[in-house]
This record gives structure tokens, C-alpha cells and sequence, in this order.
């Protein structure tokens, strides 16, 4: 059996969890199949957030199919696309559907027993629930709506893996007993995105679900030197199907752009050199990948640098951190000492990639072997944290500089005691318009 390189990096979680071969983890992945129910009280900016959300990390990890019923005929009331209905919306996102029963299902502002895994959200707060009702509470912020569908896919998966525990909630706006309504922040009027794989991506869409007012779009610089590669697919929410080898800020422009943001490109890698001039985004995005880039970050000219990592084997692939750096709280001071992972000359010591090696060669099955496991639904709610984040700064307000946690933990982790970074050059653009 060839690998399916677009599966690459989901089915070495199974592999390196369970102790499978390649062939059996794309097999168990076919068969995964989860229906989206959507219900009357998704009708809401949170709400469809969740269900386009849920249906656009769920399609790369069920391989045997998603299907979303329900109440489709909806008014579209999400900036994620330019379509009329919610139906309209998802058939954008790509093609779905399968026979037969769901392996799973979740639901979404549905009431009784319709899903197993129901997604709940309430102003900056969201999560999952098992009830056979669950009524939705403040719903004018599509953030929590992105975390909350991101949510439900997670719990979904880890479910057929005999894994998940509900209830589990996040909060995007930690360290504060009283956060801001939504309705009464500033949206970012400028970042600059570092990095444009699978979390630079899921900044996008974040970004793209907020509800500028007409005209008033973020600009961006988006800066990376890659390619989007066939392992890209099952990781990055903004990949096409069968689609490979563009630049991934050519391809994150035209998707972006075509939300109303103004989009300038940066195709190279990051470099000790770089210094943000006057007119340029003076808070950035970081989804970089090894600590040394992080690192060239400081002393660039950026008031504030929000940087998320990710963890990267299949132990710790649903564990997210945001840290919050400026000129006090400085990043080459947070990651002193920290080193990137040695790659290893060899592929693990298991007989999966043993038979892998006979199959691609040795320099393959190692380059797979070192290959961080990965899921879009984990980067699209840290991604969400991020973006909640940079709302603050924009807006005036304290929030956590650091928080980690861990999807799968049955309890949330303390964050950092809330913190005004001190920023001079950093503007904001309109209130949310609904």
C-alpha cells in the first residue's frame, strides 16, 4: 500500500500512539465518518462560526466522510464566506457526504438528542458537552463559535480513540473574571503574520470570522518562504484539495484577500536584518515553528509579538501555548536556553517504519519519523486564543501573557496573572459590526 502523503502527519499520531502500521492508521481514518448537526440555535455569528468551522478541520481527519444536516437554509451570518445561506457557505468549503450511519456525531445549537458531542458557547467561553441539551448563551462572537466547532471535531476524534472526557471548556479571554462584551472591542486594524502552515493559516481564519465594518479590513503582511507539499493538506484549514507546490502566501493571499483584507507579501524566511518600518503592522503573529526564528523577533521594531507553539508527538499534539511579548516581557529572554529538537538520522524504532523505510527509503521514513503529528482542529482554537489576545492589545485591555493547555486534560491549567503590554504604535480599526 503507497502512503497517502496527504495523511502523513495524522496517521503518525495513530501510528506512534498505538504501535500500527501506516497502511492500518489510513485505514481506520477512511472509515471515520462524523455527521454536523445543526440546529435553530445555531442561527447566530458564534454559531455558524462553529458549524463552518467544525465542518473545515473535520473533512482533513474523517477521511470516510463528513456530512452537515439539519437547518442549512439559514442566513449566512459569518464573514468566513460571501454566501447568502449556511448551506451555500459549507458547499464552498468542499464537497461532503457518505452512506450510511456516522461512526459519530456532534450537534450544534441543537436541542434533544441530536449528537453525542454538542458544542456550546457563551461570549468569550466555549466547549463541549454530553448532555441531551444544551442551550447556547452570548453568541455575537464568532471566535468562540471558531473554538467551539474546533472543539467538538477534537472531542469527536479522541472519541472513536476511546479518549475524550466532557464536559471541557476554554476560555479565550483567561485571567480575567470580567472580560469585555464583544460587541464593545476594537478589531486589529494591522498584523503581521509570521509563518503561514497550519497556525498561520488558522490565524486567518480567526481573522476572516470577524465582522469588519465594509471597507474597514485588517491589513496584513504574511511572511514565509514554503511551499504548500501534499502533507500540508491534513493539517492546514486553508489548503485545497489536490492543489500543491504554490507559494502558501500566495495561496493565503487570494483566500484572505478575497474577504476584504489588504495583503502585503514577504517570501522569504525571517532574518536578523528585518526592521518594521513606519507604516508597517507594529503587532505580530507568530506561528513559527523552530525557536531560533522566534528568537529574530526581538529588537525588530514589533510593540507587541503574540507567538503560539504547538506540541509535536502523539502525546502532546492537542497541547497549545500563546505567550504575549513587548519590550518588557522580551522573547529572545523567554526561549534563552531553549533548544529545537535534533532531528535523528534514522526513523523511529518501530516496525511501522521499518516496513515504511523498505517502501520510500531510509531518507523518507526519517524525514516522516521526525515530522511533528499534527491536527487542524488544535490549531485552529489556538489560533483563536491568539487572535483573542491581539483583540486586547488593540482594544486597551489586560490579558494572560501565558497560558498552555492541554485539549485532552480532564482540568485547564492556570494562566499568567493578567497583563497590560505596554505598546505606543498600535491601532485598532471599528467596533464588531453585526
Amino acid at each position: 500500500m503507497t502512503l497517502i502523503r496527504q495523511l502523513s502527519r495524522v496517521a503518525k499520531l495513530l501510528v506512534d500512539a498505538e504501535g500500527i502500521s501506516f497502511p492500518e492508521a489510513e485505514q481506520r481514518l477512511s472509515v471515520m465518518t462524523l455527521e454536523i448537526v445543526v440546529g435553530p440555535n445555531a442561527a447566530s455569528p458564534a454559531g455558524h462560526a462553529a458549524v463552518l468551522t467544525a465542518f473545515a478541520v473535520s473533512r482533513r481527519t474523517f477521511l470516510g466522510g463528513v456530512r452537515v444536516t439539519g437547518d442549512l437554509g439559514q442566513p449566512l451570518q459569518s464573514s468566513l464566506s460571501l454566501c447568502c445561506t449556511l448551506g451555500e457557505a459549507l458547499t464552498e468549503i468542499g464537497a461532503m457526504g457518505f452512506f450510511g450511519p456516522a461512526a459519530v456525531t456532534i450537534g450544534i445549537g441543537t436541542t434533544g438528542e441530536l449528537g453525542e458531542i454538542l458544542a456550546w458557547w457563551d461570549g468569550w467561553r466555549s466547549g463541549v458537552r454530553a448532555e441531551d441539551e444544551v442551550t447556547p448563551g452570548i453568541s455575537n462572537n464568532p471566535l468562540a463559535g471558531v473554538a467551539a466547532g474546533a472543539h467538538a471535531v477534537g472531542a469527536a476524534f479522541q472519541a472513536l480513540r476511546g479518549r475524550t472526557s466532557l464536559p471541557a471548556d476554554i476560555d479565550l479571554w483567561p485571567g480575567t473574571d470580567d472580560p469585555p462584551d464583544f460587541a464593545e472591542v476594537f478589531l486589529p486594524s494591522a498584523l503581521w503574520i509570521f509563518g503561514l502552515g497550519n497556525l498561520g493559516q488558522a490565524f486567518l481564519w480567526s481573522l476572516a470570522a470577524l465582522p469588519y465594518a465594509p471597507g474597514a479590513g485588517c491589513a496584513l503582511v504574511l511572511q514565509d518562504y514554503d511551499r504548500v507539499s501534499e502533507e500540508n493538506w491534513g493539517t492546514s484549514i486553508l489548503v485545497p484539495d489536490n492543489a500543491f507546490g504554490d507559494l502558501k502566501t500566495r495561496m493565503a493571499e487570494r483566500w484572505i484577500e478575497a474577504r476584504g483584507f489588504r495583503i502585503a507579501r514577504v517570501d522569504r524566511a525571517l532574518r536578523a536584518d528585518l526592521r518594521v518600518a513606519e507604516d508597517e503592522p507594529r503587532l505580530a503573529l507568530s506561528g513559527l515553528d523552530k525557536v531560533a526564528p522566534r528568537r529574530l523577533l526581538v529588537d525588530t521594531g514589533f510593540e507587541a509579538i503574540i507567538d503560539v507553539g504547538l506540541g509535536r508527538t502523539s502525546t502532546d499534539f492537542d497541547r497549545y501555548r500563546v505567550n504575549v511579548f513587548d519590550a518588557h516581557r522580551r522573547i529572545d529572554t523567554h526561549f534563552d536556553g531553549v533548544a529545537d529538537p535534533i532531528p535523528k538520522p534514522a526513523a523511529p524504532d518501530l516496525p511501522a517504519y521499518a516496513r515504511l523505510e523498505a517502501q520510500i527509503g531510509r531518507c523518507g521514513a526519517a524525514e516522516i519519523g521526525n515530522a511533528s503529528v499534527a491536527v487542524p482542529y488544535v490549531s485552529a482554537i489556538a489560533a483563536a486564543a491568539a487572535v483573542a489576545r491581539a483583540i486586547a492589545i488593540c482594544s486597551g485591555q489586560a490579558c494572560s501573557p501565558g497560558e498552555v493547555q492541554k485539549l485532552s486534560a480532564t482540568e485547564r491549567r492556570a494562566v499568567a496573572e493578567p497583563y497590560l503590554p505596554q505598546t505606543r504604535g498600535i491601532g485598532h480599526s471599528n467596533r464588531p459590526q453585526h
